[in-house]
């Protein structure tokens, strides 16, 4: 499998890292969204198994590749740009439209008929919201990959009052104006800023999309009129609960008739080892409803 890099452009300027594999006039591309500190080749071995004569993979860091990235952003300078730092622990979660944006227009230069969004962990959150604020997009679906509320993770497994207590601290720092400021090591050991904290960890966030946990409407979702494929992992190590009952959730909470919910039996969270069955479901449903 072969593959050209691409610089993406987004419409707020920042320049991203991308490679598209496969054929140069595909009939379907799938634009991948990695999640958490991921990267574009975080799923490579699943896109050797989707590309063919028909199909291609455009596969691009978003903002929240790596712990701490160096992105340039177009400016007026000498140079022509300014390096930002971002990455997992500073990227504000709604700056994905811009970075999903970039992609898509991206892809639309191949001319082809059918592009789609194929989001792994928190990049389904990202696709899901992309397509609820931009829904005249020629994107036609998504496939959402292991989509787990990092909320949900958040609360299972780590101590109440540790918990709390930074969710406090972190609730503080942004109403006092330093959202951007990283979180006290006393308080939470990781390296994250505040709103980044609050953002994945707490239920009233934009980004608690599927909200299993939390119990609340999931309005984002049900906003998205396009056809969504949700694929679990059975043994996904995120889950908070048993598979079976978050994928009832999905199929509940799904309005589009063309979606669908599946599970991989016996996978963890990132699939290894199961990336034959994952492309063969992948390409049934794009097989099924996009001739």
């Amino acid at each position: 499998m072969e593959g050209n890099t691409k610089k993406i452009i987004t419409p707020k300027g920042f320049v991203l890292n991308g490679i598209i594999f496969g054929p140069e006039k595909p009939k379907n591309i799938f634009i991948y969204v990695h999640g958490l500190t991921g990267s574009l080749f975080s799923h490579i071995s699943l896109f050797e198994k989707i590309v063919n004569k028909d199909s291609a993979v455009l596969a691009f860091n978003n903002r929240g590749s790596g712990v701490i990235t160096p992105v340039k952003r177009l400016c007026s300078n000498k140079k022509g740009y300014k390096t930002i730092s971002i990455g997992m622990i500073r990227e504000v979660f709604t700056d994905c439209v811009d970075d999903i944006e970039g992609a898509v227009a991206c892809a639309k230069s191949f001319g082809a008929k059918n592009i789609f969004l194929m989001g792994h962990s928190t990049g389904c959150q990202k696709s899901v919201y992309y397509l609820e604020k931009k829904q005249t997009s020629p994107v036609k679906g998504a496939i959402l990959l292991a989509p787990m509320s990092d909320y949900a993770d958040a609360v299972a497994f780590t101590d109440k009052k540790v918990f709390a207590k930074a969710v406090n601290c972190a609730r503080k720092m942004v109403k006092a104006g330093d959202g951007h400021e990283f979180m006290p090591e006393d308080i939470w050991p990781r390296l994250i800023e505040a709103q980044r904290f609050l953002s994945l960890n707490t239920p009233d966030s934009i980004e608690e999309i599927f909200t299993y946990a939390s119990n609340q409407n999931p309005k984002i979702l049900w906003k998205v009129k396009k056809p969504l494929l949700t694929i679990l992992a059975e043994n996904d190590d995120c889950r908070d609960r048993s598979i079976k009952e978050i994928a009832s959730w999905f199929e509940k909470n799904m309005i589009n008739k063309k979606c669908q919910t599946k599970i991989v039996k016996k996978s963890l969270h990132g699939f290894d080892g199961h990336e034959e069955e994952l492309s063969g479901l992948i390409k049934k449903w794009v097989n099924e409803y996009y001739k």
